[in-house]
């Protein structure tokens, strides 16, 4: 990204492609349970291929060529998790991932055994949550330009004190509606603020920071789910949330007083 776009806009630019992902968060589940009804799920699987066919195609003929940056090995992955400050950071964005996954893999047991709303509005409210997302993907790129310290704080501050209310306060399924309507709008700036830590952290590695940080979402994907799970078979849905809910937050924590969060690009 610091490679096609000048580099005070970065945060904007990656703001604008992390908001795709989320426009596609919206239209996708509903677009494919279409789909499978009216032609069944191999239909759905296959118009899915199609796509990725062709979004390959279009991103072969668009994007501008570009020569390698330096020299990738194996080793740089771990050269630059040994950078000043990387390691530290990677470990405060697993937290919040993990953190956020163990909530949204339960966000339906919640809507229907918390927030006690029925399955029309359990749709609605899910669509909420997507659109709440989009904007908050949007709104990071202008916060980061702010603050990226600020941004990497907040957002998981946000979700924690979402989580807790959903889990803790009597607040009435209008109340339950605004904390749900909190989580989405923090998280969409989460993706957008880490991607743009690590290539201010490791301009001269981007590419290998941003597969590392890549490499740790998905893995918090996995572990969330899975921690979310046991602590669901333990003390339900509530527990869940409340557990999560203080990952977030001592994550936020850790973010503040331990994580770099250069103003700029940071250069050797």
């Amino acid at each position: 990204m610091p490679r096609t776009v000048p580099a005070a806009l970065v945060p904007r630019a990656v703001s604008v492609i992390f908001s795709g992902i989320a426009v596609a968060t919206i239209v996708a589940v509903p677009l494919g349970s279409y789909l499978g009804d009216l032609a069944g799920w191999r239909s759905t699987f296959l118009a899915a291929a199609g796509l990725g066919v062709v979004t390959l195609l279009f991103q072969l003929f668009t994007l501008p060529r570009m020569a390698p940056h330096g020299t990738a090995r194996l080793g740089t992955l771990w050269e630059v998790l040994r950078r000043p400050g990387f390691g530290v950071g990677i470990v405060g964005m697993l937290l919040v991932h993990i953190g956020h996954y163990a909530l949204f893999t339960y966000i339906r047991p919640a809507l229907e055994n918390v927030v006690k709303v029925d399955v029309d509005a359990l749709a609605l409210l899910l669509f909420v949550f997507g659109v709440a997302n989009l904007v908050g993907t949007l709104v990071s790129g202008w916060l980061l330009e702010i603050s990226l310290r600020l941004t990497l704080t907040l957002t998981p501050a946000l979700m924690g004190v979402a989580a807790l209310g959903v889990a803790l306060l009597p607040a009435g399924q209008a109340g339950y509606v605004f904390l749900v309507v909190l989580w989405g709008l923090a998280f969409g700036g989460v993706s957008v603020a880490w991607s743009n830590w690590a290539t201010r952290m490791v301009p001269d590695q981007a590419e290998s920071a941003g597969g590392l940080v890549v490499v740790g979402v998905q893995s918090a994907v996995a572990g969330g789910a899975a921690a979310g799970g046991l602590i669901f078979g333990i003390g339900g849905v509530v527990t869940v949330f409340t557990v999560s809910g203080v990952v977030l937050l001592a994550s936020a924590l850790l973010i503040l007083l331990r994580v770099k969060a250069p103003r700029r690009l940071i250069r050797d």
